[in-house]
């Protein structure tokens, strides 16, 4: 008699029972087999009700309700309920990634993974969000989104405790602390940790505006700056200064503010190599360079327009065309007397932006800006101090050229001769202008 297909002579059965339990034992695991091909799955699970074509594999499911892991890694110790789960899982510790992409090259450790992967080539997103309708190529990307649906941020930065709805944006908020700046700009070369700040970089670079003011109708690159701006709208301050207690709608603003304090002059003039505090000074200021090209053979000041030099000179020449007719003072310019009538009225048009103090006249507050800013001008050239106005420097020269004014009342002594004067207006009183 010819042998069977697992090549076992019936003949042989009866004087070798081994060799037919044997025999059994494979038939029926041949048996089993084929449930794979047929595709029945006789097995249920009584818990969730999966079922399954071959007992073991049901088996190996019900562990997992248990919370049975019998196969350990021996590398980290991390256990599994599935033998090829740890199979798998070893790969990644020995840096195996056996299932390859035929498009891209892109490697995987799971063929599952691979599968799933070839969705987002062919452009399949079957997983689909039941509240905003937004479809995904991977199940775990769907969970993530749905997670920021709910609230849930279950990822946290270990750095500032920063949580996140999904994994990968907390890896790239994680090169933010790092310093890791991967997103570069094609036009000027500016880096980025995200890669949604260089596309709203790119925009500026277009001119792309696409976030409006509904209140005052200003367009803006970026959303933020839009929200920025919104604050000037609803007169919101919420950054305030420690040591003069000015409030900014924006934490920029009182960062440069705050250099005034420390009297930190980072915006240097390329030209001259003056220092300023603040970017618009600067900017205020190379416009100078650029603009006013008309000089003063005198003291060297500088115009945009020639027909200024020539005004300028009245005061070299002191020729004081224009009188007050209140107090008689006399003035090289009309525009000077037009301000000093302004203190007789009481006018004080010209208002600082810092502090909010105001006066009569704008180079009053030229000079106050320059207090802001820690800007000395006038220096003085025997011992070297320096002052924020020019009439400080000459009453300053007083002591170094030992003059010594006394009072003709009281007897007192003065080295300043602004000094002196008010001094000898007190004995005098209050003037009726």
């Amino acid at each position: 008699m010819e042998s069977n297909k697992i090549g076992i002579d019936y003949k042989a059965k009866a004087g070798r029972p081994d060799i037919y339990k044997n025999t059994v034992s494979r038939n029926n695991n041949v048996n089993i087999h084929t449930h794979v091909h047929t595709g029945i799955e006789n097995n249920e699970c009584d818990i969730c009700g999966k079922t399954f074509t071959l007992m073991k594999k049901l088996k190996c499911h019900a562990d997992k309700h248990a919370g049975v892991k019998k196969h350990e890694c021996d590398i980290c110790g991390k256990a599994f309920a599935r033998k090829c789960n740890l199979q798998i899982h070893t790969n990644t510790h020995i840096g195996v990634k056996k299932f390859i992409c035929d498009v891209c090259g892109k490697a995987f450790f799971r063929k599952v993974s691979l599968k799933s992967h070839m969705d987002v080539h062919v452009g399949i997103k079957n997983h689909v969000c039941d509240i905003c309708g937004k479809a995904f190529t991977k199940k775990t990307d769907l969970n993530s989104h749905m997670d920021m649906h709910v609230g849930f941020k279950n990822h946290k930065c270990y750095v500032c405790g920063k949580a996140f709805s999904r994994k990968g944006n907390l890896k790239d908020h994680m090169d933010v602390h790092v310093g890791i700046k991967k997103h570069v700009c094609d036009i000027c070369g500016k880096a980025f940790t995200k890669k949604s700040d260089l596309k709203c970089h790119v925009d500026m670079h277009g001119g792309i505006k696409n976030h409006k003011c509904e209140v005052c109708g200003k367009s803006f690159t970026q959303k933020s700056h839009l929200r920025f701006h919104s604050y000037i709208h609803a007169d919101l301050k919420n950054y305030a200064c420690d040591i003069c207690g000015k409030a900014f709608t924006q934490k920029s603003s009182l960062n440069v503010h705050s250099d005034i304090h420390a009297d930190i002059k980072n915006h240097t003039c390329d030209i001259c190599g003056k220092a300023y505090t603040q970017k618009s000074s600067l900017k205020a200021h190379s416009i100078e360079h650029a603009c006013f090209n008309h000089k003063c053979d005198v003291c060297g000041n500088a115009f945009s327009q020639k027909g200024s030099v020539k005004s300028h000179m009245d005061i070299h020449a002191a020729i004081k065309n224009h009188i007050c007719d209140i107090c008689g003072r006399a003035f090289t310019k009309k525009s000077h007397l037009n301000s000093h009538m302004d203190m007789h009225v009481g006018l004080k048009n010209h208002k600082c932006d810092v502090c909010g103090k105001s006066f009569t006249e704008r180079s009053s507050l030229r000079l106050h800006y320059n207090r802001h800013a820690g800007i000395k001008n006038h220096k003085c050239d025997v011992c070297g101090k320096a002052f924020f106005q020019k009439g400080n420097l000459k009453s300053h020269m007083d002591i170094h050229a030992g003059i010594r004014l006394e009072c003709d009342v009281c007897g007192k002594v003065f080295t300043h001769n602004g000094s002196f004067k008010l001094h000898m207006d007190i004995h005098a009183g209050p003037r009726n202008h």
